[in-house]
């Protein structure tokens, strides 16, 4: 035999022998599923509670800063009495969206959302209302102080 036929002889017998190998190294085997499974079902609930904690810490954050804009508000005698009342209602949600991400039920976190979504909408309407009132009385006691002046003939 020659040197070329031994080298070709040897490298269609790796060929055949990684042919019967990589089929089963590919193959999930039958005692290695649990681990993988332990890993996937590991790794789903780290994410998890990482989406928790995020979305708490969110909604945390967004009640602050709502806060924070009406005390704004507050101090330019805004009356923000409606705004305060409707945040008071987001806040009362925090339990219902915790108790739903906790327990993982997508039904009630839906609902939850939902009405968290409407609440800030309402929220956000209050807002603008609310300064929108305030910039009207401005203008009725810029009238007013216009008239008992007697500027408002001047600027009519």
């Amino acid at each position: 035999m020659s040197k070329n036929t031994i080298l070709r002889s040897a490298f269609v017998a790796f060929c055949l022998i990684g042919m019967l190998v990589l089929p089963a190294a590919a193959a999930p085997a039958v005692q290695g599923t649990p681990a993988i499974s332990n890993v996937e079902q590991g790794l789903r609930d780290d994410l998890w509670a990482n989406h928790q904690q995020y979305r708490l810490q969110r909604f945390d954050m967004n009640v602050q800063q709502a806060e924070s804009a009406i005390t704004i508000l507050g101090k330019y005698n805004i009356d923000t009495t409606a705004c305060q009342v409707t945040l008071t209602t987001i806040s009362g949600k925090r339990s219902a969206l915790e108790a739903a991400l906790s327990a993982r039920d997508q039904a009630k976190l839906k609902t939850v959302n939902a009405d968290l979504r409407t609440l800030w909408q309402q929220f956000k309407k209050e807002i603008r209302d609310a300064v929108r009132d305030h910039r009207g009385k401005g203008a009725a006691t810029t009238l007013n102080a216009l008239s008992s002046s007697g500027l408002e003939t001047l600027s009519g």
